[in-house]
């Protein structure tokens, strides 16, 4: 059966203030959205086609799904999926152009509409609404939640939710029973295509919260910043191992270092280690040598996912400079031959998320982008 990401996107270049529907494509796939249809009603086939192709190349890329509203030959040449509604060909002729492989979607808007849907064997998935009061569904009533929850009764295959849905409504659409909500205005409202995508990813995701996820890496590498950033995101505990060791004991971690040495302290952070298990869902950000303990390699392996934030040495070393706080950084080339040495641990076992000048806020995209490939069913 196909598999559907809560969040989809239908594309509009007048709420995305954008004139190329490649370029709304690439700044949703780069926020996490994997499922996106491109709708266009105005532009000439010789200027929407080239965008369609390159929204398709970075949609293989990204894994993702791509899809086009209404125009089953477009989507045929561009090797996309197809959306189409009641006004559109019949789901049995755009089934029988597009062949067995490609996804396809049908809008349907009453409770008898969507039982027909499911019931036919041409449909991959069946779109009902809309279901709030929606800018490009003017002329239809909102359905509301009640009947998506009595059309969600009786699905056979994934349901899509649209209609008016943002990132605030999200929850209580899936909760309802869809298995993904289509959003326009909820996504590119203003153009703010990241913040708003940002925003309904995270909601979704809160549903289903990864567990225990470890970020481990060489010092200077983000793991507290972004550890911290991620959690917030996905409203689950933070907790920084070296941090807490320090709020314990009283003393940093350089200190410890210099009056009880690095092997006491190493038994200690796998004390503080073990002590996550408490926490259900929890983002830890780990000390720089705590990967290449084995015995926390196979505690975190028991426990939860490890992901390495694998930074470049350059980088690293320039967020290094000057800094006093780190038992063991003397100097740059010994940092550099550390953390040589530590690399080839760090890439044992973990899930890689390669970082260079993206923001914070960028930084955490990529770590929950990989948590969600994770969470992903493989078909």
């Amino acid at each position: 059966m196909l598999w559907l990401p809560p969040v989809y996107a239908v594309t509009d270049r007048t709420a995305a203030g954008l004139d190329d529907h490649a370029d709304i494509a690439e700044r949703l796939l780069a926020a996490g959205v994997r499922c996106i249809q491109i709708r266009e009603k105005a532009l000439p086939d010789r200027t929407l086609l080239p965008q369609i192709e390159r929204a398709m190349r970075s949609a293989k890329a990204s894994r993702a799904h791509l899809l086009v509203d209404d125009r089953v030959d477009l989507a045929i040449v561009a090797g996309s999926g197809v959306h189409v509604g009641g006004e559109d060909l019949p789901a049995a002729d755009a089934r029988r152009l597009l062949g067995e492989g490609p996804i396809l979607g049908v809008s349907t808007h009453s409770a008898e509409e969507a039982a027909a849907a499911f019931a036919s064997p041409e449909p991959d998935y069946v779109a009902f609404g809309p279901i709030f009061a929606s800018r490009t569904k003017a002329t239809r009533a909102p359905r509301g939640i009640d009947a998506l929850r009595d059309v969600a009764a009786g699905k056979t295959r994934p349901l899509v939710a649209i209609g008016g849905i943002g990132p605030d409504t999200l929850a209580d659409v899936l909760a309802a029973g869809a298995d993904s909500a289509a959003m326009v205005d909820g996504l590119l409202a203003g153009g703010r295509i990241e913040e708003n995508a940002r925003r309904a990813l995270d909601a979704a995701r809160r549903r289903t919260p990864p567990g225990r996820v470890y970020l481990v890496g060489f010092m200077g590498s983000g793991k507290t910043s972004v550890g911290r950033r991620v959690a917030e995101r996905l409203d689950v505990p933070f907790v920084d191992l070296d941090l807490e060791i320090e709020r314990t004991s009283g003393l940093t971690v350089r200190a410890l270092f210099e009056t009880a040495g690095e092997r006491a302290f190493r038994e200690r952070e796998s004390l503080y280690l073990e002590a996550t298990r408490s926490l259900p869902n929890a983002i830890v950000a780990t000390g720089g040598g705590c990967w290449v303990g084995e015995e926390n390699r196979r505690a975190i392996g028991t426990l939860g996912t490890a992901v390495f934030l694998d930074v470049s040495k350059p980088i690293l070393l320039s967020r290094l400079s000057g800094k006093t706080d780190r038992p063991l950084f003397k100097t740059p080339e010994q940092a550099a031959a550390l953390a040589a040495e530590r690399d080839p641990f760090y890439r044992m076992g973990t899930v890689p998320v390669s970082l260079e000048h993206e923001s914070v806020e960028e930084a955490a995209d990529r770590v929950l982008i990989v948590l969600d490939e994770r969470s992903r069913p493989r078909l």
